[in-house]
């Protein structure tokens, strides 16, 4: 290895001891050391370069012995060499010194070990497993000893070759090293790290003697695999050997109650932390901080935070992040201000636990001051930081800003790409969800169980089932289905895809379901026409003991309002009344909702009074609920007390409104509504405006005007407004119209049999047969099965179901002499059946009757 030449700086004095010792106070080498030969004065100076700020010293040293003719005859200042490089973390210069070693120097284990240790101190663990094989090949090298296989081992665990590190393991038990606390260390924390514990207590029990370190390894090892018990039960026998914690312990448990959110717990290791004097340590105190934050005792944590010195960023950082946990984001943003008025500069971390909280308060301004921050004072972005700011701008909206912070990032792994595609979707960009997901498997970069969560929901959004199921396959294939958030992800997007079936399936096969998987498939129910399923699970959720959230509530009372069953809706109601929880502004909106469409306006109206918090939500339920009865009046008046109190009207109030007056028949006024949402309000109309729009002209009879409406739509109309005008057209007997509604009902929803039953009973009415014929030979053609409708009726809170002709009730005789009794006073108060205006739109729907 050939060294720049450098000036050295060396004194010209005599090899003579001084008359008493001196220090050496400079970074310089010199010739006053006390060592009786040069080349033992240079080894006790190496001895000495043990960090790398004294490389230029080492440097000076490895000079001298060149010039000296040293370097080629001591093996012992050779070895040091090798040591000083590797403590300085000059990895290839010490490799180069290894190789100039003579046979006779490679005799010995030391300057193997010390190459073995710095390649495995720099991530090198291929070369440093490379190493330890040569060792055992070379001739002249000698056994491997206790010093060599702790890193050996290390390296193994690094890179997940179990099978490798149970031969080193072996070798070591042949040598008799297997008992050494290093090697048994190693050996421990090698078999846990890979979810050997069996092994790992096997290597642990058989030590002889244990140290604190040891007791450390073994637990933190159960920790990590997630068996807290078996931990705990060993901290127990930690204390029965006589063997006291160390600060690593305390931190190690501190974390485990922190986790779990067990206060009793934690206050007993307080305890221990202060009978054993390591309270004040600083690693202690941080985690004992983090431990009452996320135990909901903030004013604990906050009375240790007062006792700790200001001066450590990990203190800082801990205070913070309780206080956003807590919901404390003022505080969180004064100490925050304060960290830098005491001189400790904020990192990554402290960022990363500051901006959720902004997310929260849909601080966008607060968001750009600390991006501002980051840019200005050269914060490190990292992959969490990027993402924190990307995941920010999202939820803000603004989603130019975070495709800025992306493509300045210099680097893309899956954190970020899937930061990406959760914003995307939470901005209604299913695409380009799916095109970043994409865009990962180009890279390279395997999507991890959070990006394939992430991006379902893309497919739930675009129907996109096909992808779902790849999707699907790729979680089964690297067994991410076991995971809750993945498997209520396919739920709700084999649920959103109209496959209902799976949707279920999926949920009966998990085995331990929680809160959130219960609701993903009570809402799936409910939203897709299946309101006793939901009421059927809620009631199984109950029995088995699983916790509800207003979540929940909202989607049982949801499919309450779809029944309608308003009896189980009051036993709902009673339940958060009485029950654990209080409800919040969405469940009482959701009750506002169910008595709206159960006919019950007098309790949505004291639902709705009686909150003591309002928000958008509540006020469009309660317009809605007035506007389903043809109230304009009540619903506008409702609009100007919205108004008042502060809240703005959105797209969802005003199809409210606009609802309300087609079903009063107020087309002046729904003009009006329709009118000053764009205007005044400049809210773009969207899809369902237009169709209450065609529906209010279309029940007024104004069809010339719902279908001038249609063609001047921005956009092309769905199959709910030619399915408003195919409605109208047969109560008006447009048969004209109608066949141009049906034309483009039949394209865009061919398998719809309600469609063509009811096209076929308006050529009938008009007398058009062989109309009559085309769409039943349609029909045929198209495979579609003309679904029967059916009718309910609720008696004594009991549910019972008939379709046309149905036998199949027990009283089904009394039932029919019943219906014929009350046809016969109908005709005598001079009731003229029509037929052709008993047919339904949908003959998949259903009518009910509902006794009070």
């Amino acid at each position: 290895m050939r060294f720049p030449q450098r000036r050295l700086l060396i004194r010209r004095v005599e090899l003579t001891p001084p008359p008493r010792p001196c220090c050496l106070r400079t970074t310089t080498f010199s010739t006053t050391a006390a060592a009786a030969s040069p080349d033992r004065r240079l080894l006790a100076v190496l001895r000495g370069c043990v960090s790398p700020s004294h490389l230029s010293l080492g440097l000076q040293v490895h000079g001298r012995a060149v010039t000296a003719g040293l370097h080629a005859t001591d093996t012992a200042l050779q070895t040091r060499l090798v040591g000083m490089y590797v403590l300085a973390r000059r990895f290839r210069d010490a490799v180069a010194v290894f190789s100039s070693l003579p046979r006779g120097a490679a005799a010995c284990a030391l300057p193997w070990n010390w190459l073995i240790r710095g390649l495995t101190m720099a991530g090198d663990y291929r070369s440093a497993l490379l190493f330890y094989l040569k060792m055992w090949a070379h001739p002249s090298a000698p056994l491997p000893d206790s010093h060599t296989f702790p890193y050996v081992v290390k390296s193994c665990a690094a890179l997940g070759a179990i099978a490798l590190g149970r031969l080193v393991h072996r070798t070591a038990r042949t040598l008799g090293l297997d008992g050494d606390m290093f090697v048994g260390s190693a050996l421990i924390k090698m078999y846990a790290n890979g979810g050997l514990l069996w092994d790992a207590r096997q290597v642990f029990d058989g030590m002889a003697e244990r140290d604190c370190v040891l007791w450390n390894v073994m637990m933190d090892g159960y920790v990590k695999a997630g068996s807290v018990s078996s931990a705990v039960e060993l901290f127990g026998d930690m204390r029965a050997s006589g063997c006291e914690p160390n600060f690593a312990t305390l931190a190690c448990f501190l974390s485990v109650s922190a986790t779990e959110s067990d206060l009793f717990f934690g206050v007993q290791l307080h305890t221990l932390a202060v009978k054993y004097g390591l309270e004040s340590e600083v690693a202690v105190a941080n985690t004992l901080v983090s431990m009452y934050a996320k135990c909901k005792c903030l004013d604990d944590g906050w009375k240790l935070f007062g006792l700790m010195p200001r001066d450590d960023l990990v203190t800082w950082n801990g205070m913070i992040s309780g206080c956003v946990q807590n919901g404390f984001v003022d505080q969180a943003l004064l100490l925050f201000c304060d960290m830098q008025k005491s001189g400790i500069r904020p990192d990554s971390v402290t960022l990363v636990s500051l901006l959720p909280a902004l997310t929260d308060l849909n601080g966008f301004n607060q968001g750009k001051e600390l991006h501002g921050y980051i840019v200005r004072n050269c914060v490190h972005m990292d992959v969490f930081l990027v993402s924190a700011l990307v995941d920010i701008y999202f939820k803000c909206r603004a989603v130019r800003m975070a495709q800025s912070v992306y493509d300045s990032s210099k680097a893309i792994d899956v954190v970020i790409g899937s930061t990406m595609i959760s914003g995307y979707v939470l901005n209604g960009m299913s695409q380009e969800a799916v095109k970043m997901f994409r865009y990962l498997l180009e890279q390279g970069i395997r999507p991890n169980a959070v990006a394939i969560a992430s991006v379902l929901p893309a497919c739930a959004s675009m129907a996109a089932m096909k992808l779902g199921q790849e999707l699907h396959s790729y979680a089964l294939k690297n067994a991410y289905e076991g995971r809750c958030y993945v498997e209520s992800a396919l739920m709700d997007m084999y649920a959103k895809c109209g496959r209902l079936d799976l949707s279920h399936y999926i949920f009966s096969k998990i085995s331990a379901k929680d809160e959130v998987t219960w609701n993903s498939m009570i809402s799936s129910f409910a939203q897709n026409g299946e309101p006793e399923e939901a009421l059927n699970l809620f009631r199984e959720m109950c029995m088995e003991g699983v916790k509800y959230s207003n979540v929940t509530i909202s989607s049982v009372l949801s499919a309450c309002a779809s029944l309608p069953a308003i009896y189980y809706g009051k036993e709902i109601h009673g339940v958060v009344i009485k029950g654990p929880i209080r409800a919040d502004l969405f469940a009482e909106s959701a009750l506002i909702d169910m008595y709206g469409k159960c006919g019950n306006l007098e309790w949505a109206h004291r639902v709705f009074e009686s909150m003591p918090e309002k928000n958008e939500v509540s006020w469009n339920s309660i317009i809605a609920s007035y506007g389903a009865y043809g109230l304009v009046k009540e619903s506008v008046s409702l609009l100007r007390h919205m108004q008042e109190e502060g809240f703005k009207a959105d797209h969802v109030t005003f199809l409210a409104l606009i609802s309300a007056c087609a079903h009063a028949g107020q087309v002046q006024e729904g003009l009006r509504l329709f009118r000053c949402m764009t205007e005044e309000y400049q809210i773009a109309p969207r899809m369902e405006h237009f169709a209450c729009m065609v529906d209010l002209y279309s029940r007024a009879g104004r069809l010339d005007k719902a279908m001038e409406l249609i063609v001047d739509m921005p956009f092309k109309p769905d199959a709910g407004i030619w399915g408003a005008l195919l409605h109208a057209c047969r109560v008006h007997r447009n048969v004209e119209l109608a066949e141009i509604a049906s034309q483009e009902l039949f394209k865009l929803d061919p398998h719809n049999s309600g469609y063509y039953v009811l096209m076929s009973n308006i050529n009938a009415v008009a007398g058009r047969w062989d109309g009559v014929s085309k769409v039943r030979r349609l029909m045929k053609d198209t495979k579609v099965q003309k679904i029967p409708g059916y009718s309910w009726v609720d008696v004594n809170n009991t549910s019972h179901l008939f379709v046309a002709a149905d036998k199949s009730h027990p009283d089904s005789e009394d039932i029919y002499m019943s219906l014929k009794s009350l046809l016969l006073e109908l005709r005598e108060e001079g009731y003229i059946p029509m037929p052709d205006l008993c047919c339904p739109t949908h003959l998949d729907s259903s009518t009910q009757v509902q006794q009070q």
